[in-house]
């Protein structure tokens, strides 16, 4: 299929008018062309740059929702190993607090894409509120993981001093049984043999 173009009717410049009209119509087809072009480049560089925002938010909405897993995990209800399972938490703490500014870099940018006044400013205002509700759960289930470890650690601790204290008093309630044994075993020796007289 092609496509034919019509001719335009060649237009002979004799004066020095036509020539300086000419040339003001080519300039300023030239200059809405230029303009035009550089509109289509500026709204590329905003595709472009929202692509890229958009790719960096949903990897830290993937990293979040990774990690929200880990936080919500109940391993603080075994006790088996606390003190390695509280120093893992301080450690997944640490690479969350390291994180961070991953939101703080993609806040400065689509701050300032949402102040240049990008054409997808809404879009871009719901996704960093979306991803601060979610960082804001993380961090919330991270304090709370790390304060039940705690409270699991201290339970374990105080179980560990009521078996003693029990231990302690069953040797006590066994050496009295035997003492108070002993001494009725001689009692009744003493009263058997005489030598031991009630007054």
């Amino acid at each position: 299929m092609e496509q034919t173009i019509a001719p335009k009717e060649v237009r002979i410049l004799e004066t020095a008018e036509d020539i300086q009209e000419r040339r003001d119509q080519v300039l300023s087809r030239y200059s809405q062309f230029k303009s035009d072009a550089r509109a289509k480049r500026d709204k590329l560089e905003d595709s472009r740059r929202f692509q890229y925002f958009k790719r960096d938010a949903d990897e830290l909405e993937s990293w979040i929702f990774e990690k929200l897993q880990a936080a919500s995990d109940e391993s603080y209800r075994d006790p088996t190993n606390l003190q390695a399972k509280i120093q893992k938490h301080q450690a997944f703490e640490a690479e969350v607090a390291a994180h961070s500014n991953a939101i703080v870099s993609l806040d400065n940018i689509g701050l300032e894409m949402i102040n240049e006044g990008h054409f997808a400013a809404d879009v871009i205002q719901k996704r960093l509120e979306e991803l601060h509700r979610l960082w804001e759960l993380l961090l919330s289930r991270l304090a709370d993981k790390g304060m039940k470890l705690q409270q699991a650690l201290v339970l374990v601790q105080f179980l560990r001093q009521c078996d003693e204290v029990m231990f302690w008093i069953n040797d006590k309630v066994f050496y009295s049984h035997t003492t108070l044994i002993v001494a009725v075993t001689q009692m009744s020796k003493l009263s058997l043999t005489g030598s031991f007289r009630f007054i």
